[in-house]
């Protein structure tokens, strides 16, 4: 009779245990795959004159701010080589929209040229050798300054749809040379490049940029912009004559948030709209122009 009750004390033994084995059990489930981080090239969402593939994260906004002084360097000392004359000013606000789309509105103070962009990346591939970003960015540029005929009045009313124009640039960036050198590839169109033309036009460039990273702080770069086809001429009053190829030569201060364009071009022109046409002096009539932006 003792083996019947042996083996009622180990199953009662066992009753016991058994919540505390199932409390011990570790608790498994499947690990979700890491995140990868988005990639990142260029150190800013911008150039000079173009947009990098890169996009302000989401909930991000940046500020931006660019001169072009009109005289040229050339005029010497009387016009204290470029920096005594009026300038070409532009200022623009962007926001992450999500941390691959953004939004800008920007104007110029040629033509009071209103102008609303949107980028957003596309691709990216990770390759160790050749990493690139793709970007898409549009917008519709609107004219507000209407100039002002013989009689005092102005030659067709602001909401006249002559005095909006449209474009698209698609942007590949990659880096070479353990990302010390950064290349951008910018073709672009635009359409209704000048808004006074019986016709409407059409501008079609390819640009390119090539930025070299001396250090977090320091790059050097250089921006052409050759026109392919299209229109390529005056724009606004008081212009003459043929546009020519666009062409930037400067440096880069990078530092808390700021950066800091500082350069010399033959394109006095700043909204897309308006740069895209072309310059409006050679390649050997340089003036000084220069860019903030602040990421906030």
């Amino acid at each position: 009779m003792e083996e019947p009750a042996l083996k009622l004390k180990y199953i009662a033994l066992l009753l016991c245990l058994f919540p505390l084995l199932l409390a011990g059990q570790p608790k498994w489930k499947r690990s979700a795959p890491p995140v990868k981080a988005d990639l990142e090239l260029f150190h800013a969402t911008m150039t000079a004159n173009f947009p990098t593939a890169e996009t302000l994260k989401k909930g991000d906004f940046e500020y931006e701010i660019s001169h072009r002084f009109r005289p040229s360097i050339n005029d010497g000392f009387d016009a204290m080589y470029g920096f005594d004359g009026p300038a070409r000013i532009r200022m623009a606000l962007a926001y992450g929209l999500s941390n691959r789309l953004m939004l800008k509105l920007g104007r110029s103070n040629i033509l009071d040229n209103i102008d609303l962009q949107a980028k957003v990346q596309l691709l990216q591939f990770r390759g160790k050798t050749l990493p690139s970003l793709i970007a898409l960015q549009g917008g519709v540029a609107w004219n507000t300054e209407i100039p002002v005929g013989a009689d005092g009045a102005g030659i067709r009313s602001r909401t006249d749809g002559r005095n909006f124009q449209y474009y698209a640039q698609l942007v590949y960036n990659t880096m070479l040379f353990n990302k010390k050198l950064g290349v951008g590839i910018v073709p672009s169109y635009l359409y209704n490049s000048a808004i006074f033309t019986v016709d409407s036009e059409y501008t079609f460039t390819l640009g390119n940029y090539y930025y070299y990273y001396v250090n977090s702080m320091w790059s050097l770069w250089v921006e052409y912009n050759p026109i392919v086809t299209g229109y390529q001429g005056v724009i606004g009053a008081g212009e003459t004559g043929k546009s020519h190829n666009s062409l930037a030569i400067g440096f880069d201060i990078e530092t808390g948030g700021h950066f800091f364009h500082i350069f010399v071009t033959n394109n006095d022109r700043l909204n897309p709209a308006q740069y895209l046409v072309g310059a409006d002096r050679g390649a050997g009539e340089w003036r000084f122009g220069f860019g903030i932006t602040r990421h906030l």
